[in-house]
């Protein structure tokens, strides 16, 4: 029998930046396909709108660009969240930590990009929700809908028409659902 050796995030966090887009799943590098025009555009476009409620409400910050989420240990997983959010009560005003994220975002934002299945979103999901993540938001552009999880809660989804607000999370945030997918 042969036994893989499996990475660390200390390892992995030394030789990620030379292997381009990938991730650290229980301890195996995984590598990820560069974004499309459409899951680019709607990443810019959800981080700007989450970006200028936290300025105009001085309650936090927005990471994104595939920022590595350490979700799990032992077998060590750093996921690479499309969006976060983190408040200042969760990290505060001049704390910018080196390396990956270990303090749970309020909300990570993940777009569904070509070839991805359900299957491997949900899996993700749970494990941001597992870390910490207080809310997951999985936007899916070709059936233009948002579906929100949440570890206390059944999932929703929003269709075109509704509207995109979470008081809990980001007070006075709101959003069409259809605004998301203007270009």
């Amino acid at each position: 029998m042969v036994t893989k050796a499996l990475m660390s995030v200390a390892e992995f966090a030394s030789i990620c930046e030379q292997l381009g887009p990938c991730e650290l799943i229980r301890g195996e590098v995984v590598s990820l396909s560069p974004g499309g025009y459409q899951h680019s555009r709607l990443s810019v476009k959800i981080a700007f709108l989450i970006e200028k409620w936290a300025v105009e409400n001085n309650r936090g910050r927005v990471i994104g660009n595939e920022a590595g989420l350490i979700v799990a240990s032992e077998p060590d997983t750093v996921r690479g969240a499309d969006i976060a959010y983190v408040s200042f009560d969760r990290l505060p005003k001049g704390s910018m930590p080196p390396g990956f994220f270990e303090t749970p975002p309020e909300l990570v934002v993940e777009i569904v990009g070509k070839g991805q299945g359900w299957t491997e979103k949900v899996e993700k999901v749970g494990e941001y929700l597992r870390m910490g993540v207080d809310r997951v938001w999985v936007i899916d552009p070709d059936t233009r809908r948002v579906h929100i999880f949440r570890g206390d809660a059944e999932p929703a989804i929003l269709a075109p028409g509704a509207t995109l607000e979470d008081e809990a999370i980001l007070p006075r945030f709101s959003c069409p659902v259809d605004e998301l997918f203007t270009d």
